[in-house]
């Protein structure tokens, strides 16, 4: 008898400990997200901006989960957790542009060229950052000067902006 209610008891328990786990399973797949990325570049374009402009890199590569705006160049944070993006800028001729990453409103990093000498030299920079989720991201001129002059034809190197999730919190 006493075998018998220990057996009850063990199956019971297994029971309770299936349905426990396929709770969680069930958890685990419902907050499993996509991944959060995204490649944009800039095509067959030369143009000048103003200070403090947001560069809106229009063509996506890839963008996955969709939070990189290509109209208005910017990332969206989908949740909160640290972030890796890098960007290159190219110039022309005796033109410069400098840039700086933004995260709402903060500056993260910035890069650039200044060409004296010719061709199509680019600026290029890689940063971590943390972001709460709603965050805000985008590249932008800075105030060095009153007009960055950008070149990007797919013969030469084109300027690109990139992010991607490194890690949840």
């Amino acid at each position: 008898m006493a075998a018998h209610r220990e057996l009850e008891n063990l199956k019971n328990t297994v029971n309770d400990l299936s349905v426990v786990l396929q709770t969680l399973e069930d958890k685990y797949e419902k907050e499993k997200t996509a991944p959060v990325m995204f490649y944009a570049v800039i095509r067959n374009k030369a143009f000048t901006y103003n200070v403090d402009t947001i560069i809106v890199f229009e063509t996506a590569i890839v963008n996955e989960g969709g939070h990189y705006n290509k109209y208005d160049g910017v990332f969206l944070a989908p949740e909160k957790g640290t972030y890796i993006f890098a960007w290159t800028v190219t110039g022309s001729s005796s033109h410069h542009i400098i840039t700086e990453l933004v995260v709402e409103n903060n500056v993260i990093a910035g890069t650039g060229e200044v060409n004296n000498s010719g061709g199509y030299p680019s600026g290029a920079m890689t940063s971590l950052c943390k972001m709460e989720k709603g965050d805000h991201a985008w590249i932008r001129t800075t105030g060095s000067s009153t007009a960055h002059y950008l070149y990007s034809y797919d013969d030469y190197p084109q300027s690109g902006f990139l992010g991607l999730l490194v890690l949840t919190e």
